[in-house]
Formats: C-alpha cells, structure tokens, sequence
C-alpha cells in the first residue's frame, strides 16, 4: 500500500492512497487509487498464464480501459 502526500508551491494540499496486486484468487488480481482530487481508478488484471494477463479498469478521469499484459 502506497500512501503519498504532497504540498505545491501554490499551498495546494494532496494525498493519494493506491494499492496494486491485491490477491482476490490465485489468478485475479485487484488495484485501486483514490486522492483528495476527488480521482480514483479499480481495475483487475486476470492471470491467464505465466506469461500472458488481460486487464481492465475504470478511472474517473479517462473513463474504462481493457488490455493485456506480456511477461518475459
């Protein structure tokens, strides 16, 4: 877990809570972010096999997104 906090020169305050890899099964993968932007993301990333997952997520800013990921 990732917890982050910034201050700009602006005086602008933000913090940012995000987890990656939460185990929900032994091939289902679960992410999140949330900030104090009122910003968040939750995807899953599916395990097919050692080298190869499909992914998707939803974030408030650029909306739904599906992919696949490539492990060497």
């Amino acid at each position: 877990m990732k917890l982050q906090g910034e201050v700009f020169t602006d005086g602008n305050v933000r913090f940012q809570l995000m987890r990656e890899d939460i185990p929900i099964s032994p091939r289902l993968r679960w992410a999140f972010m949330v900030n104090t932007d009122k910003e968040y993301m939750s995807g899953f990333k599916y395990i097919v096999t050692r080298h190869l997952g499909i992914s998707t997520h939803y974030d408030s800013d650029m909306g739904i997104g599906f992919g696949a990921t490539l492990n060497y």
